[in-house]
């Protein structure tokens, strides 16, 4: 097997008494159980659930003192509930109408009002903290795209969506979640703007979109380190973790940036990483008499080449997999084979230091290996490594939930702040409905974010409720598009006009 696979039985020779000084006791990860999930049963009563509409606006005024103006805590408390309701497309327009509010007000609200999302997100974070926070708890970071139409939006481009796979005109953002054993939320999203949108060219849509004018350009690890960073600064959530993608864990950056904080990283990497199982010698190659005296570090051995991660698959014996359960899915426990390697990275060629390799192969298709780096000290309990390779899904549930429920990429504003404030507002919203999944876990211990926003609906404002909502409806459509069909016609015969005169001369 390679030098540098762990298995507990090896580590406690090494460790000797550290383990019994820890006062841990350690499992084999083979003998994992993953616990049954609840027999449904929903024991809500009417009564209960006519509590939720109360609920909302009890949890929307914990907010009060992030805001500056009334309205504003008005206007944050109707997009919220237009988000959770059942409107079917939620842009602005729909979620005014539904609650028959002003269609431009709340627009002005989202997208061109000054309030600062920072006093938001920090009472957000400390909520969060009271209803997931565990001390070991795992911060969540990923992106996520948007298609879009056109280029006027603030930070479109020809760019990889991950929503469709492929390079598409769209926009994306840099997200950070939670997540713990009692569930699962999201922070802050932060939007990536492309390099060519901070080029002197762009200047004129950057101010027309409202882009702050320190603003540049930032990889995405870049954006994800600096929202991680923000998050400690508020110290209103625990968290021991920090998982991420192999688009983070492939930047030596990011990674040094998470164990700088004093955190453990937990991220994925491509399959042709470099490491050594056993860490090479290195020296200052003597002067030679003639030029510069050397400075740079060389492998003493040079015949000593980094390996690719994946080829040290072939390499371990079948013993040294170890079998363990992630977690209960939908459909049953999620089971995969698991190594664990002490082994060094290689960054430009030269040993970089120590670290954890974690190789997990899908059970049901073997082809299917995913590789992680970790700083966790060598004390770690394997069954942790385990517990936290099962916690990145979330993120990727939050995105679906947030995109299937709350309508997440339903937004059409093309401005920095507007983009921003919805994002943070879907935030507030996902995590109230997390909140009202476990207040009510003793009648319902197996309600669903989904089905939690059903009952929901059935007492936030209707989006049609009676025959005068519905003709009030028709007559704003009538007159919203009268006005588009003018102001279109002006444009068009503006440009006749000018076509003519080309013409005439």
């Amino acid at each position: 097997m390679p030098r540098g696979i762990v298995t507990e039985g090896s580590r406690d020779q090494s460790l000797g008494r550290a383990k019994k000084l820890s006062g841990k006791v350690e499992v084999q990860a083979c003998r994992f159980q993953a616990e049954t999930c609840p027999a449904p049963e929903c024991n809500l009563s009417v009564k209960d659930v006519k509590l939720f509409l109360h609920e909302t606006k009890r949890y929307m005024k914990l907010f009060k003192g992030a805001f500056q103006r009334v309205e504003q805590i008005e206007k944050s408390l109707i997009y919220v509930q237009g988000l959770l309701g059942n409107a079917t497309r939620k842009n602005v327009e729909q979620m005014a109408l539904g609650q028959k509010e002003k269609v431009r007000s709340l627009q002005y609200f989202v997208a061109q009002s000054q309030w600062e999302t920072e006093p938001v997100l920090a009472i957000h974070q400390g909520l969060i903290g009271e209803t997931l926070g565990e001390e070991d708890g795992v911060m969540l970071v990923d992106e996520s795209s948007t298609v879009k139409q056109g280029t006027e939006s603030v930070g479109v481009a020809a760019q990889y969506c991950g929503s469709v796979g492929k390079i598409a005109n769209g926009q994306v953002g840099v997200y950070v979640g939670y997540a713990s054993r009692t569930g699962y939320s999201l922070i802050e999203g932060r939007l990536f703007l492309p390099e060519k949108w901070l080029e002197e060219e762009q200047a004129e849509q950057r101010q027309a979109c409202g882009v702050p004018e320190d603003r540049v350009f930032k990889t995405k690890p870049e954006i994800g380190l600096e929202l991680l960073k923000n998050a400690l600064q508020r110290d209103n959530l625990p968290f021991s973790w920090v998982a991420a993608d192999a688009l983070y864990g492939d930047s030596p950056a990011f990674r040094d940036g998470v164990a700088a904080t004093g955190k453990w990283y937990f991220t994925a990497i491509k399959e042709n990483t470099l490491i050594w199982c056993t860490p090479p010698k290195v020296h200052v190659p003597p002067w030679s008499g003639h030029g510069r005296h050397p400075t740079r570090l060389r492998l003493s051995d040079p015949r000593k080449h980094p390996v690719p991660v994946k080829d040290l698959v072939k390499k371990i014996q079948k013993q040294d997999w170890v079998r363990a359960v992630i977690k209960e899915g939908s459909k049953g426990p999620i089971v995969c084979d698991f190594a664990f390697l002490r082994v060094t990275e290689s960054r430009s060629g030269l040993p970089a230091g120590e670290l954890w390799l974690i190789i997990r192969r899908n059970l049901e298709d073997p082809t299917e290996i995913k590789y992680y780096f970790s700083n966790a000290p060598l004390s770690m309990p394997l069954q942790e490594f385990v517990r936290i390779s099962g916690m990145r899904w979330p993120i990727e549930s939050i995105f679906e939930e947030s995109k299937g429920e709350i309508g997440m990429d339903h937004y059409e504003m093309r401005s920095w702040i507007g983009w921003h404030h919805h994002m943070l507002l879907v935030s507030l919203a996902h995590h109230f409905l997390v909140r009202l999944r476990i207040q009510f876990q003793d009648q319902a211990p197996a309600l669903t974010i989904y089905q939690i926003r059903l009952l929901l609906c059935s007492v936030l404002p209707s989006f049609v409720s009676d025959i005068q909502s519905a003709l009030e409806r028709v007559a704003y459509y009538q007159q919203r598009n009268f006005i588009a069909y003018r102001s279109h016609r002006k444009k068009k015969l503006a440009q006749f006009e000018l076509f003519t005169r080309n013409l005439a001369l």
